[in-house]
Order: structure tokens, then sequence, then C-alpha cells
């Protein structure tokens, strides 16, 4: 069954919203490929706010969720994640994408949620 899990990523006051996706997908997006090897999730997906012209996310109601992307990882089961999170704590790996994170991403804010039950409605 699978094991699909969603990474809300904050990014790291005082960069902008184009700087921070620009690291996310040309820097950190390749480490995680290169040190995740063949245990990158099967699917991997990059959802990202829309921002207006002075950096403020476009809200239609309510408020900010304090958060700049959603990136959305599917695994072909619960082993799998565990196997890709295991790639990532090996020190070297571990020590690199920490270092990296902290250039771009409001680390405190980060949030990493399990997807249970999914239901789609299609027209």
């Amino acid at each position: 069954m699978p094991y699909n899990i969603f990474v809300f990523i904050p990014r790291k006051p005082g960069i902008s919203h184009e700087d921070f996706k620009q690291h996310l997908e040309t820097i950190h997006m390749p480490l995680l490929q290169f040190y995740g090897g063949e245990r990158f999730p099967k699917h991997h997906k990059r959802h990202y706010l829309q921002f207006d012209k002075i950096d403020q996310p476009t809200v239609i109601r309510g408020t900010a969720a304090g958060f700049d992307a959603i990136s959305e990882a599917s695994f072909a089961d619960e082993a799998a994640f565990h196997a890709f999170l295991g790639a990532l704590k090996v020190e070297e790996a571990s020590k690199v994408i920490r270092a990296d994170e902290e250039k771009f991403c409001d680390v405190e804010k980060l949030s990493v949620i399990v997807v249970g039950d999914v239901r789609e409605t299609k027209v």
C-alpha cells in the first residue's frame, strides 16, 4: 500500500519566495535525490503558493498558512519511506542536507505529515 507524506515548507525570513523556490528546485532537490539514491520517492511533487508583486501570498479566504510550499511524496510502502529516511540520516548526508536547509528554510516551522485516506472527486 502506498505511503504518502506532505511536507509543509516555510521559507527562511529575509529571502524572497522566488529565491526560496529557486533554491529548493535547483540545489535542495538534487541533494535529496543524490543522497536518497534508489530510495528516493517514486513520486515527488512540489506545490508553491502564489505570491504577488510585494511577496505576499495570494489568499482568497482566511490567512496565510505560514508555509511557502507543500511537498508531496509517495513511497511504495512505509518501509520504503523509512529506508529513504535512513539514507538521509547517514552522517555526511545529514550534515549536508541540514546545512542546506538552513540556507532557505525556516527549519523550526517545517512540518512532515503522513497522509492517510485519500479521496478524489473528478468531473
